[in-house]
């Protein structure tokens, strides 16, 4: 498993706050092991956790990649994920999804600062015991909803986006007044919807990276929902209006390359 570390960002509100507010944000747990992410959570004490989907496996596993309309990336796509597909199945098992890591994870989690969670496109088929086991440990799911927070006297409306059925909730958060935070796990949704929208701020994951990282600029070979060399695969975008994390597990049998996992840390000045 490769190495976590911890990526910084700031970010102004153009609002007068007290204090700062710090925000963890995590993505893609995926069911792994990211006990290296719980510790660096608990150093870092944040005032706030934002965890911004695929944090159970809850889907249809099955490679599904025939939507690229140009033969030969949908060639090499389909080469990628099906080679992959049967590389999992060789892997040790400590490597494997199991939902007792997540659960672990989140029961910690939220002894450190409250969570607040939104759904990526592997929670489609969340169970009722997964609803019942956030509401019993007190982790706020957000689904295609919105609440208000107060953090250190600093007022906000956050937001979950899922990847479906969001677009009967979506324009009444959008018209909200004051400053709004947005957990939207694919930053392409982002891209495609929202960037001329009234949102302040928008965490995103579901890139892992891009897998390997090329050149100076850090390019993602492979990102998810974007193909080759997409270019919403990791670090900040828009002026700082979306964070794109590259998540904190290893999820597929490909190695990552100069492509760590991640713990991000935002400070809210």
């Amino acid at each position: 498993m490769s190495k976590a570390v911890i990526t910084r960002y700031t970010v102004d509100s153009g609002y007068k706050l007290s204090e700062p507010i710090r925000i963890a944000h995590v993505s893609d747990l995926h069911e792994r092991n990211s006990d290296d992410i719980l510790s660096m959570l608990r150093s870092e004490k944040p005032d706030v956790i934002m965890i911004t989907g695929d944090t159970f496996e809850r889907y249809d596993n099955r490679p599904q990649y025939d939507f690229y309309r140009r033969p030969l990336k949908r060639l090499i796509i389909n080469v990628i994920h099906y080679s992959n597909y049967i590389l999992t199945k060789f892997e040790p098992k400590r490597l494997k999804a199991n939902e007792e890591n997540v659960l672990r994870f989140l029961r910690e989690a939220v002894k450190t600062a409250p969570v607040y969670m939104s759904l990526g496109n592997h929670e489609q088929k969340l169970r009722h015991r997964d609803y019942a086991f956030l509401k019993e440990q007190g982790i706020t799911l957000l689904e295609n909803s919105d609440i208000p927070i107060q953090l250190k006297g600093f007022r906000f409306t956050l937001g979950g986006m899922s990847c479906w059925d969001y677009e009967e909730w979506l324009p009444t958060f959008i018209a909200k007044k004051g400053y709004k935070i947005l957990l939207c796990h694919k930053p392409d949704l982002y891209v495609d919807l929202l960037s001329d929208k009234d949102i302040d701020l928008t965490l995103s994951g579901h890139t892992h990276g891009g897998q390997v990282r090329i050149g100076k600029k850090g390019m993602g070979f492979f990102v998810p929902s974007q193909g080759l060399f997409g270019k919403y695969a990791h670090g900040s975008f828009f002026g700082g209006r979306l964070i794109v994390s590259a998540g904190c597990a290893n999820t597929v049998a490909f190695p990552r390359l100069f492509n760590p996992r991640e713990l991000v840390m935002i400070t809210l000045k």
